[in-house]
């Protein structure tokens, strides 16, 4: 009797959380299965969708697609924990379902985390930001010679939902995401991994993150209170007082943020006041960033009839963009 061939494990476990996303995760997935570097497998995370994400999911006969189905929605950290349970990989890699990879993605950071030193638990790249509604979009190659320990600290720039690739064995030192987050949870992750692991940046722009949806304000605010009870002291004790406060000018950024794409102009006034007495310098980036997204048309939305910008409907980026 001839014995059973067994599958060894993959290199590489991407985890894909999608909750009703029925219209871009066939794109995100797509991204994932072409990519250069095959030795991997797709871990899709249904995190409760009430729409056809199933049936998007099932027209793909793969077998290095998994479906891992949760029965009501839990939020991106739950549905990311579910994912790294049942990864098989040496190394675990995470993509949002409405944003995709170039097709090096995983070789090239494969390339620069197996280089590095064994204090280096994580990796990220570069990324565009690719606003749905306007068009536009922003290249941000983050700079490889930073203290990013430092920079997390203070805020979040790296976009780990759709960059960031882990060796498996970091996951037992650091725990994994914390569901009680149901924003920030990648922001927090990246804080408790970098005090006591390495990150590597390949500074190439190799994922697009497209940006067309609205936050609800009531959970921003909330993840926003127990983000700073966890890491508001951290930051003071570690980098001293001028980061925390840099912390908290940022968190109250972000609650500004999410009134504003929701339409609370008014609201968001004393969240960036409060931001400024933190922090002017970081306040006064926000302010530049949303009077540049308001010419180029990337708040129309939020205004009334015809001032809308038609949103953009064709998704799919060039190879070489």
């Amino acid at each position: 009797m001839r014995a059973r061939r067994i599958r060894s494990n993959p290199t590489v476990s991407v985890v894909l959380p999608v909750f009703n996303g029925e219209s871009s995760v066939g794109t995100a997935m797509q991204s994932v299965l072409r990519q250069t570097m095959s030795d991997l497998e797709l871990l899709v995370v249904d995190d409760g969708s009430t729409d056809r994400t199933s049936t998007v999911i099932s027209r793909y006969s793969e077998p290095r697609l998994k479906l891992v189905k949760i029965a009501t929605n839990s939020g991106a950290a739950a549905a990311r924990n579910a994912g790294i349970d049942r990864a098989r990989g040496e190394y675990v890699a995470f993509l949002d379902s409405d944003d995709e990879w170039l097709p090096e993605k995983l070789e090239r950071q494969l390339e620069y985390i197996a280089a590095s030193s064994a204090a280096t638990g994580i990796s990220t790249t570069g990324f565009r930001i690719h606003r749905v509604v306007s068009g536009c979009h922003r290249d941000i190659i983050p700079d490889p010679g930073l203290d990013w320990r430092r920079q997390q600290l203070t805020m979040c720039a790296l976009s780990p939902g759709s960059t960031l690739m882990v060796k498996r064995d970091v996951f037992p030192q650091v725990g994994t995401f914390d569901v009680a987050l149901r924003r920030f949870e990648d922001w927090d992750w990246m804080i408790r991994c970098l005090a006591v692991r390495n990150i590597v940046i390949c500074p190439s722009l190799l994922a697009v993150l497209h940006v067309d949806s609205r936050l609800s304000v009531e959970i921003v605010q909330r993840s926003a209170e127990r983000f700073l009870e966890k890491h508001a002291r951290t930051s003071e004790a570690t980098f001293g007082n001028g980061a925390a406060r840099r912390l908290r000018a940022s968190v109250e950024l972000e609650i500004a943020r999410a009134m504003i794409a929701n339409g609370r102009y008014l609201a968001a006034i004393p969240c960036a006041v409060r931001a400024g007495l933190y922090s002017p310098a970081r306040t006064c980036l926000l302010l530049h960033d949303l009077l540049k997204r308001t010419w180029d048309g990337d708040l129309a939305w939020a205004l009334p009839g015809n001032l809308r910008h038609a949103p953009v409907r064709n998704r799919e980026i060039s190879e070489s963009l």
